[in-house]
């Protein structure tokens, strides 16, 4: 017989080989209830809305429902929620407008799904997509494996179907030797996880490539930076780590169209990945200024279009792409802004002083896919999103069967079902009115804990980093005590401003945040040792360490 952990024991979650009794089994969950709600109540420091009800959703929790396969095909596992996969799925490619209804047989028209995680296995999906995409593949079906497939979702006996699917390479362009060769770019306040994917997915960086070649950067050290670009940001030759980011965290186009130029001239696709609310400081990218400044120098060296040509067992076939593929991170701003934008129309909202709203979604014609977390402004209480392209950048054959009856088109294959489920809820629960109203209301309380911070600045006498990002939900801060830290779960970064390295700390504002919560984290900011002093460390003219170049991080954390 098994003897377990009493709940005094710091492994009190331990388990053995018996059957853990049913009163200990319930006090343990309702301890760590207790323990949740309460760290619910001061949560501040990450993009999470905490302000959720989904308790009528506790019959669905004894019933495994899964998504599996494209959301588009019923498929054969009928315990799913694809119908109202599908509403979501809709109502986000009108807010982003998309071209619907989605039809596998209109190129334009929006084709998604609903993400397991977060937007990182939207990120993955979009840059495995590029990669294959702008690397010349051609998936082709395999009839034999086709017809196996079939026979086996009809009687669901123990075959096993073959690999529905094999790669083809495209042949290169006018002896381009550079043509399937693509080149990633992202800014410096990129998400960690799309560092990730490129170390995943072997795709190419500029850097990665700068590095391989040896040759000289082309943005010339400080003139062709922001002002306030730290040279700790920058590796081997002259080259910086990523694309250069401006004070507030958007991406510097002038860098970025020069770094493209760059490679475009040698002959390589370009991978653009913009931010739409960078994950420390909540910074929009202007991609519309951006790809109105890349459009030009996409066309002049070949790239806004071309010819991809492949052979079959029976003709020469030609399909014709694009040389890019421009993919927004929208984590939390593709499913927030676009009520700020409702909101500015309305005149509910006026924009901040020398801040203009660009749009980030299909109004750009050259943008081929977005994803965004459904935890984040929405809020459910596991992570989910959405990826969103369209029909044509497929490159998995929408009328492929497999086993389950229902062509393999998403990243995860087996989807959570919930997911879906309670997306549809929330959206089913709010107007657009309701929308408005709620982004209004976290930009009045980002701006108040705003003030307060500079007010507590002024009391204190004491600098403390105190910086907002325009129409950003997210403000920062000099990094308090840990024992705040904990309190309040502060998300916490290192950045370099005028050459020295400095430790921020960030709140989220989000739905649940109020004012009385901001007030409460000001009066524990007041009280003494509430900002331990900082180490100092070398400034900017300092020797570079060429054995650590590549340790990013700003603007790497939680997704």
């Amino acid at each position: 017989m098994t003897t377990h952990k009493t709940k005094q024991s710091s492994s009190m979650f331990e388990l053995g080989d018996g059957r853990m009794s049913e009163q200990d089994r319930h006090e343990i969950l309702s301890d760590l209830a207790q323990e949740m709600q309460g760290k619910q109540q001061t949560f501040l420091g990450y993009q999470v809305n905490q302000e959720l009800d989904y308790s009528a959703f506790a019959p669905f929790l004894n019933v495994h429902i899964n998504n599996a396969g494209d959301p588009f095909t019923p498929g054969n596992m009928t315990m799913n929620s694809k119908e109202m996969e599908k509403a979501v799925l809709d109502y986000y490619a009108d807010l982003w407008n998309a071209k619907t209804p989605h039809q596998n047989t209109t190129g334009d028209s929006y084709w998604g799904y609903t993400l397991s995680m977060g937007s990182t296995e939207g990120n993955v999906y979009g840059i495995w997509n590029a990669r294959d995409y702008l690397g010349g593949k051609v998936l082709l079906s395999d009839p034999e494996a086709e017809e196996v497939a079939l026979e086996a979702s009809k009687d669901g006996g123990a075959k096993k179907a073959p690999v529905g699917v094999a790669y083809q390479q495209g042949e290169m362009e006018n002896g381009n030797e550079n043509a399937f060769r693509p080149i990633a770019f992202y800014s410096q306040d990129t998400h960690y996880s799309i560092v990730k994917a490129m170390r995943v997915l072997d795709f190419t960086t500029y850097y990665d490539q700068a590095v391989a070649t040896g040759e000289e950067c082309p943005l010339v050290y400080p003139d062709d930076f922001p002002t306030g670009f730290s040279s700790k940001y920058m590796g081997k030759s002259g080259w910086p780590l990523e694309v250069p980011s401006n004070d507030d965290g958007s991406i510097h186009i002038p860098s970025l169209a020069k770094l493209v130029t760059f490679f475009a001239e040698r002959g390589h696709p370009i991978f653009v990945c913009f931010n739409y609310g960078t994950t420390f400081k909540g910074a929009y990218d202007d991609i519309e200024s951006a790809v109105a400044a890349l459009v030009p120098i996409l066309k002049e060296n070949g790239m806004y279009e071309r010819a991809v040509t492949y052979e079959t067992d029976d003709a020469v076939k030609t399909s014709t792409r694009t040389g890019y593929w421009f993919h927004v991170d929208g984590a939390l701003g593709a499913a927030y802004m676009p009520y700020i934008e409702k909101a500015i129309d309305a005149g509910e909202l006026e924009l901040p002083e020398d801040f203009a709203y660009r749009p980030f979604d299909f109004r750009i014609p050259e943008v081929h896919s977005i994803t965004c977390s459904f935890h984040k402004y929405a809020g459910l209480p596991f992570p989910s999103g959405i990826f969103m392209g369209k029909t044509k950048n497929q490159l998995l054959p929408p009328d492929d069967p497999m086993y389950i009856g229902s062509p393999d088109t998403t990243f995860a294959g087996s989807r959570n079902g919930l997911a879906g489920m309670m997306m549809w809820d929330f959206l089913a629960k709010h107007s657009e009115e309701d929308h408005i109203a709620q982004v209004v209301k976290n930009e009045e309380v980002a701006a108040y804990a705003t003030l307060r911070l500079q007010k507590l600045e002024e009391e204190l006498n004491s600098t403390l980093w105190v910086e907002r990002s325009p129409l950003s939900l997210t403000l920062r801060f000099k990094r308090p005590s840990e024992k705040i830290i904990y309190k309040y779960s502060l998300s916490c970064e290192e950045l370099y401003v005028d050459g020295a390295k400095r430790g921020y700390a960030h709140i989220f504002c989000m739905n649940h945040v109020t004012e009385d919560l901001i007030d409460q984290l000001v009066e524990d900011l007041r009280t003494p040792g509430a900002f331990p002093e900082q180490m100092k460390v070398e400034r900017d003219e300092d020797a570079h360490d060429e054995h650590n170049v590549y340790s990013p991080t700003i603007g790497k954390s939680f997704k």
